[in-house]
């Protein structure tokens, strides 16, 4: 067991920095202790820990020091180490700056030099806990460490694998991470290859592989762009004013775009432009409105990344040389289509970047940093929330005393955060602030409740057991809940609470009944008194009523943490409303509540969903039979239960575990056409096209659902017969759109809604609607209502039979459909749509 002031977690080049600082500012005043998985050397971490020489830094010596003072440090350490010759402008191999770094770390942990107490620690990091007065770090294969400050350096994470498709995951020439030690060892020399990505690590593993195989190698990404090279000659960055920085972002782009012109009209070369507006990024990002730099990342990121962060000379040379010599090709691709139209046998290198959004990481250290609330997603999804100076933030948006973080983590607040010389400035300001700690901050204790969920139900007792069978029956997603809640305020008509649940329980559609009326008479029984928690809870049902703000019932939650029902009504796993738009806000939100419900059979099947919707499968299904086994009919761990069964590919067990879940202790679901929908998809996959026609005419009929439900699953299945050549179904989708309200079709409330709408109109052939429902989309500002216009043109095409059309427009937006909302099953169908235009258009064939 250790005892240290501040532990640092990840020993690569962002904490290899903090200890660097952080020695040299408070001496013999601290202990610390620096956590790295490893292997090798403390300060190479993955990025320089490569032992290929030709993998260059992209950036100049003179920019790597890590001494802001000192700008020639690292080139006069090469100098001294056996790199003779080398200029500050010159780019060195990355494993020479891994050196550099494991060596300053070396140096912070020599106390005779540096008078410092470090100490360096082999081993993985799978936790961090607080407690009364400090953090306590476990470590795999190691004691614990107890730290008063922790500092998470956790550096860039693999690569992401949202894009793959399910049946290449398990291909033995499947790489996903190319940086995993040996991942391009198999590759021969007579074998092709595909590169997905044409980035930076493409860039690498291009020029790694071309040194092995004699075959032409592709390299694919949406844009087809390669980052921009140096030039071998630095030249002065052209200054930027920035005390009158663009407040926008149309303003930003005339701002880049005259920089540009006027540095080649200056010099001939363009990089100056961009590099002097370096210094000022940070500020620039800060300043734009949340819709800018939402576009900023759709629109612009890309080619910003391939204009600032460039290849170095030789590197683009050799790139160069590869491509005249043709053994090096680059595409403009939908991966999608690329390995559909690969060479059998080819490996399939995956180097996309990692995914910015840290909530569906597989490492159990940011999973359980999520789990208990410690962390949340930083702005648009990216990174962590963290304050100014870096202590992250918890999942209510409150600083988390002791706990700090710098670097790649940042991204969504700095965007530019992962290159060194920001990383150093970020590590300075950290030490800076460490190097006199303050008193440590005590964790707040456990709250005290009175019933099975610690809150108090103050009303007559028969009214109180209706209140209960009505919330057990939202819990488990079951019918009855507004019979029950009339039965409870029928017994009881000053049961402030229960007029209060119904007004909620209206506003969020899980019950047929009007908002306004309940709230009233939630407001009338409240003026004879109510408690802490009613209160509360009606002056958030209040504002979600009346103004449409789910932030009340936000803050409700953090006051009343076991309020089960308020959480469920936020949190919806099969409905239309819900508190929370961002699947990664809610997933905070479910994951915070780990320690207040534990083993509870509700949160387990909430927490199932959660896990399924971050691609973990064998938790998810797990949480879920745990859950299933408390209480068989709990709807919310059926439905995650379904999602794995599908996205796992297990349609035979899929199918028979829910015929058996729905005809047992499923049968009083209250969105039991939702699971005939999930048992439909499993009979599409295996081509049961008989039993498809029996679900459409029984439970997703016309005659037994209706409205959105009908919609969203009734609708969208009969597309999908459609694109994957189904059959002629029973049901006509006339006959489905009979009972779907029209203003769902032309001007849907949410882009979810949306994106249905538009299958439906396509299911239909209805080129005029889809074009009122263009028009419509068209014009909202709403978040991802831009995603429903391009899919309303791709439908329009491929309606009349421009396929090639279709397949531009749906990969052109890859990745960014999950803003959608909903899962990824019901996201599946423009996939399906997608491979049916590919399969239809003449350009394109499938092995």
């Amino acid at each position: 067991m250790s005892e240290v002031d501040v532990a640092i977690v990840g020993g690569g080049a962002a904490g290899a920095l903090v200890l660097a600082h952080l020695t040299r500012l408070a001496g013999d005043r601290l202990r610390i202790a620096l956590i790295d998985r490893g292997p090798g050397a403390f300060g190479s971490g993955t990025a320089y820990r490569t032992t290929d020489p030709a993998h260059l830094l992209n950036v100049r010596t003179s920019a790597m020091s890590a001494w802001p003072e000192q700008p020639e440090h690292f080139t006069t350490w090469l100098a001294a180490n056996g790199h003779d010759g080398v200029t500050r402008d010159a780019f060195v191999p990355r494993a020479a700056f891994g050196a550099y770094l494991a060596a300053l770390a070396g140096e912070a942990a020599d106390g005779d030099r540096a008078g410092a107490d470090v100490r360096l620690l082999h081993g993985r990091a799978t936790g961090v806990h607080r407690g009364p007065d400090r953090w306590t770090i476990t470590v795999e294969g190691a004691a614990p460490v107890h730290a008063t400050d922790v500092v998470l350096a956790i550096g860039i994470e693999p690569p992401a694998q949202a894009w793959v498709p399910r049946r290449l995951r398990s291909r033995p020439r499947f790489v996903a991470d190319p940086w995993r030690p040996g991942a391009l060892d198999g590759v021969g020399p007579d074998d092709p290859v595909l590169i997905v990505g044409t980035g930076l690590t493409a860039v690498d593993v291009a020029v790694t592989l071309a040194a092995r195989t004699r075959r032409t190698i592709t390299a694919t990404s949406r844009n087809g762009l390669l980052p921009y090279a140096h030039t071998t000659e630095a030249r002065a960055p052209m200054p930027l004013d920035g005390s009158a920085l663009p407040a926008g972002i149309r303003d930003l782009r005339r701002l880049v775009h005259g920089r540009v012109r006027d540095s080649i009209a200056a010099t001939g070369d363009w990089r100056p432009a961009v590099d002097g507006l370096r210094p000022h990024t940070q500020a620039l990002w800060t300043g734009l409105p949340e819709g800018d730099r939402r576009e900023f990342l759709r629109r612009d990121l890309r080619r910003w990344d391939n204009a600032r962060h460039r290849m170095a000379p030789a590197v683009a040379a050799t790139i160069a040389a590869l491509r005249a010599e043709g053994r090096l090709t680059i595409a403009a691709e939908h991966p999608s289509v690329a390995i559909a139209v690969a060479e059998p046998g080819s490996w399939i290198i995956n180097t996309t970047g990692p995914d910015p959004d840290l909530a569906g990481s597989t490492n159990p250290l940011i999973q359980q940093l999520f789990a208990e609330g410690y962390v949340t997603a930083g702005p648009l999804g990216v990174g962590w929330a963290t304050t100014g100076d870096g202590q992250l933030r918890d999942a209510f948006g409150a600083p988390v005393p002791g706990l700090w973080t710098l670097g790649s983590t940042r991204r969504g607040q700095l965007l530019e955060t992962t290159a060194v010389p920001e990383i150093r400035a970020q590590a300075l300001e950290l030490a800076e602030r460490l190097q006199d700690r303050p008193a440590p901050s005590r964790a707040p204790g456990p709250r005290v409740r009175r019933d099975r969920y610690g809150l108090p139900v103050l009303a007559s007792a028969r009214a109180a057991e209706h209140f209960d069978d009505a919330v057990r029956r939202v819990l488990r997603v079951q019918q009855g809940a507004d019979a029950a809640l009339d039965a409870a305020t029928a017994e009881d008509p000053s049961f402030a609470l229960a007029h209060t649940v119904r007004a909620l329980l209206a506003v969020e559609g899980v019950i047929a009944a009007d908002a306004t009326d309940a709230l009233a008479a939630a407001e009338a029984a409240a003026r004879s008194g109510a408690d802490a928690r009613t209160a509360s809870l009606l002056r958030a049902v209040t504002g979600r009523v009346r103004a449409g703000d789910p932030a009340g019932l936000l803050r409700h939650i953090d006051d009343f943490p076991r309020d089960a029902l308020v959480v469920n009504a936020c949190v919806p796993t099969i409905a239309f409303g819900g508190a929370t738009q961002v699947p990664q806000h809610a997933w905070a939100i479910v994951e915070r509540l780990a320690p207040v419900y534990g083993e509870d059979w509700w949160y387990l099947g909430l927490l199932a969903f959660v896990r399924q919707e971050q691609h973990r499968w064998t938790q998810s299904a797990d949480l879920a039979e745990r859950a299933l086994a408390a209480d068989p009919a709990g709807g919310h761990a059926a439905h995650a239960r379904s999602h794995v069964y599908y996205e796992t590919g297990e349609h035979r067990a899929g199918l028979a575990w829910l015929d058996g879940w729905i005809g047992g202790p499923g049968r009083a679901a209250f969105q039991g056409a939702h699971f005939a929908w999930h048992a439909a998809l499993h009979e599409l996959a295996l081509e049961r096209w008989t039993d498809v026609s029996a679900r459409l005419r029984g439970r997703l009929s016309p005659r037994s659902v209706g409205g959105v439900r009908a919609l969203v699953d009734s609708a969208s299945l009969l597309w999908r017969c459609r694109v994957l050549g189904a059959p002629p179904q029973p049901v006509a989708i006339g006959e489905v759109l009979g009972v779907v309200p029209k203003e769902l079709l032309t001007e849907p409330r949410t882009a979810f809604i949306g994106l249905h709408a538009a299958i439906a109109l396509a299911a239909a052939d209805d080129l005029a609607g889809l074009d009122v429902l263009g028009r419509y989309t068209a014009g909202r500002t709403e978040p991802a209502f831009d995603l429903v216009s391009v899919l309303v043109r791709a439908l329009s095409a491929y309606l009349t039979g421009d396929y090639a059309r279709t397949v531009e427009l749906i990969s052109r937006r890859t990745g960014e459909w999950v803003r959608l909302g909903g899962s990824d099953a019901q996201r599946e169908v423009i996939d399906d749509t997608l491979l049916s235009a590919l399969q239809r258009a003449d350009r394109y064939r499938i092995d």
